[in-house]
């Protein structure tokens, strides 16, 4: 090659590119001169003609850019995995708290014998239900105290109904014994 020429890649110049690239940490001149059978200064030029070096950085980039993209993705559907199961088990805690609900009213008993316990189940509801608003990327400081005055709402209405019926198998037993 002389001065003012410029050199033309060939096929064997792209394999030396590519075996220096594979190399990745380790890569050096020394290593793809041995390899392809040429002297160290030979892949100086071909790496400078051929910017080499630019080339490294550029996929490097493409290929980060790839694994972001993929991660993005991986992590998108972990979210929507997760927010399809939480919806799942939403919908059966609303089935059986409004179930336990009826069967209170119609005086039939409870599954869960006391008040603690509906109390993990509605704390276990509201969990979720923050859980779920976290994954779609809208539970804020707000959000979680509305869930809080609902949770109170819902318990303080558990109360009076349970102090009710108390309150009303208590004049039913009074009006026995008379």
């Amino acid at each position: 090659m002389r001065g003012n020429e410029k050199m033309k890649e060939t096929l064997r110049h792209k394999e030396a590119f590519e075996y220096y690239y594979i190399l990745g940490d380790k890569r050096s001149y020394p290593q793809v001169a041995s390899k392809f059978t040429v002297s160290r200064t030979s892949i100086k030029k071909w790496s400078k003609a051929f910017n080499w070096q630019e080339r490294v950085e550029q996929r490097d980039i493409e290929i980060g850019k790839e694994l972001e993209a993929k991660t993005n993705e991986t992590v998108l559907n972990t979210k929507a995995d997760f927010r399809a199961e939480i919806k799942i088990q939403l919908s059966i805690f609303k089935v059986m708290l409004n179930k336990l609900i009826e069967k209170f009213k119609e005086n039939k008993g409870l599954e869960i014998k006391d008040l603690d316990n509906l109390k993990i189940v509605v704390d276990s509801y509201i969990k979720l239900v923050s859980l779920y608003l976290t994954l779609i990327g809208e539970a804020s400081k707000i959000e979680e105290i509305e869930l809080k005055d609902a949770k109170e709402k819902l318990l303080s209405k558990i109360n009076s109904i349970i102090a009710r019926e108390k309150k009303t198998k208590g004049l039913k037993g009074n009006k026995k014994s008379k």
